[in-house]
């Protein structure tokens, strides 16, 4: 039988009246409900990895823009969790754990070891509502949780200096996030939990969908069925490029060599996954 948990929670973002740009606002609204919908299902998959959730509006006040919300979790649509009898412990934790993770952000934190920090005290949590007991607890995904995080501060870094969210949990237990941010380097969280770390070169085709004109960011091309984005470190052939002495269309395609990089943690899942094309061998002409 399938269970639900209700999280109740309370948006206010705070604002000028005579704000210009309003629809800026709304967009920044939007954007944080998802990243808190993102925030509860990286927290509610340490306690089971199938879990679904729903967001619903339950009210909106005037005066600040103030949205009056609550998260519906799915905990067991597959019967892992008939023997769940305090739905209401796991509401706590994901409250809880929310206030913690917005914490981490109001604080301005951002190192590797204030994140771990913030996982042990996720586990505690755990622990203090049971959860560790009645299922196979294992501690929040540490990259997944830095990532959600970021996702929250790039949403709150677009506000003005006089603009700020407030986040309201059911026992009326506040964060308060603003423009002033510290976004976590998500480079240095992969090393921390890296154990084995493989480089290879190979030779690929690539079909070129999107050039990058400007030579600062990812081309954009088709291998096989997949999408993807992959930067060109080849600075000679970039600047011939630039300089119109290699001449590319979309549906032409590159020979290129490529450089991979693959991290592994220490039960053998991979953490990280990046190509980079380090020298253009060809143009393959669309026939």
């Amino acid at each position: 039988m399938k269970k639900t948990i209700i999280s109740h929670f309370e948006l206010k973002l705070e604002f000028d009246k005579n704000t210009e740009n309003p629809s800026r606002l709304f967009r920044s609204f939007a954007d944080i409900i998802e990243d808190i919908r993102n925030l509860d299902v990286v927290l509610a998959k340490s306690i089971n990895s199938s879990i679904s959730t729903k967001i619903f509006l339950n009210d909106i006040e005037k005066g600040s823009l103030i949205g009056k919300l609550w998260d519906e979790l799915v905990l067991n649509e597959d019967g892992k969790l008939d023997n769940l009898e305090e739905p209401q412990k796991v509401s706590n934790f994901i409250e809880n754990s929310r206030s913690k993770a917005l914490e981490f952000i109001q604080d301005r934190k951002s190192s590797v070891d204030d994140l771990e920090k913030l996982s042990e005290a996720i586990e505690e949590i755990a622990r203090e509502e049971d959860l560790d007991k009645t299922f196979n607890y294992a501690k929040p995904d540490i990259l997944q949780l830095a990532k959600t995080l970021n996702q929250i501060s790039e949403t709150t870094e677009k506000l003005s200096d006089n603009e700020k969210l407030t986040i309201t949990n059911s026992t009326e237990k506040s964060e308060e996030l603003t423009n002033k941010v510290t976004k976590i380097d998500i480079e240095a969280v992969e090393k921390a939990l890296t154990v084995e770390e493989i480089n290879n070169q190979s030779i690929a085709f690539y079909k070129i969908k999107k050039p990058d004109f400007l030579g600062d960011s990812q081309w954009e091309f088709k291998h096989g069925s997949k999408s993807l984005k992959i930067k060109i470190a080849d600075e000679e052939w970039l600047e011939r490029f630039k300089n119109g002495k290699e001449i590319v269309v979309p549906g032409d395609s590159l020979k290129v060599r490529i450089k991979q990089n693959f991290r592994y943690n220490r039960n053998g899942y991979l953490i990280s996954e990046k190509t980079e094309i380090i020298e253009v061998l060809g143009i393959i002409k669309n026939q």
